[in-house]
C-alpha cells in the first residue's frame, strides 16, 4: 500500500515556499519541518494541516467543489472550506500546535528545518520490488499500472469487481490511491461500490486523500 500524497502547500515549488508563508518565523518553520518529515504525520495530520495552510496562506474556500469523481480535490476542499471565517492567526496557531505535538510524540526538539527532503506538493514513495512481467501481473497489478485496457478485458470476463486482493483492497481503492479518475470511472462502470471497506474499514474515498 503506498504513503498517500497529501499536499501541504498545494502546487507550490519549493524555492517558492518561503515566500508563501510569509514573515510568520514560527509556521514557516513548522511548514518547512512538515516538508521534510512527512513520514511522521498520518493522512488525518496531513489533510487537517492541508487546510490550515490553505487558510493562513489563500483565506476563505475561493474556488468551487470539485466533481463527484475528483475524491482527492474534494476531500481537500472540504477541509479547507471548513475553516471558513476562521482567521489566519487561528489557522496558524493550530497548524503549529499541530505539529509541535507530533514532535514531541516522537522525542523531537525543536530545531531549524532545511529545504531538502520531500516536496511539499507531494511525497514520492520509492518502490525497489522488481516488477512482474505482464503475463505474471493480475487485474490489480494493472489498474495500478493505469493500464485501462487490460483492466477492462478482464472485467469483460466476469471478473468480480468488488473482489479484494490480498491486500483487502479493491479496483476502485488502488485506482482511488493512485489518483486515476479515468481508472476509477471504469470500474464503476463495471458496477464497484463506492462504499466498500477495506481491513481497516476505509473505503476508496479515504484511499483518494493525497
Amino acid at each position: 500500500m503506498t504513503t498517500k500524497n497529501i499536499s501541504t502547500a498545494n502546487n507550490n515549488d519549493d524555492d517558492g515556499l518561503e515566500s508563501v508563508l510569509g514573515d510568520d518565523d514560527e509556521f514557516q518553520e513548522a511548514a518547512l519541518f512538515v516538508q521534510n518529515n512527512l513520514s511522521l504525520f498520518s493522512r488525518d495530520d496531513l489533510l487537517y494541516l492541508y487546510a490550515r495552510f490553505k487558510q493562513v496562506t489563500v483565506g476563505d474556500v475561493n474556488i468551487p467543489r470539485p466533481g463527484y469523481f475528483s475524491f482527492e480535490a474534494k476531500t481537500k476542499w472540504d477541509a479547507w472550506n471548513s475553516l471558513k471565517s476562521i482567521s489566519k492567526f487561528q489557522a496558524s496557531k493550530e497548524y503549529i500546535q499541530r505539529v509541535t505535538d507530533i514532535k514531541q510524540k516522537n522525542n523531537i526538539e525543536n530545531q531549524k528545518s532545511t529545504k531538502t527532503g520531500p516536496s511539499v506538493s507531494r511525497l514520492l514513495v520509492q518502490n525497489d520490488e522488481q516488477m512482474p512481467d505482464d503475463d505474471e501481473k493480475t487485474i490489480y497489478d494493472f489498474c495500478q499500472d493505469g493500464n485501462e485496457e487490460r483492466v477492462e478485458q478482464m472485467l469483460k470476463r466476469n471478473f468480480d469487481v468488488n473482489k479484494p486482493d490480498d491486500m483487502q483492497l479493491t479496483l476502485l481503492h488502488w485506482a482511488a490511491d493512485r489518483g486515476n479518475e479515468s481508472m476509477m470511472r471504469l470500474v464503476v462502470k463495471y458496477g464497484a461500490k463506492l462504499n466498500v471497506r477495506d481491513e481497516d474499514g476505509q473505503t476508496p474515498l479515504f484511499y483518494g486523500i493525497k
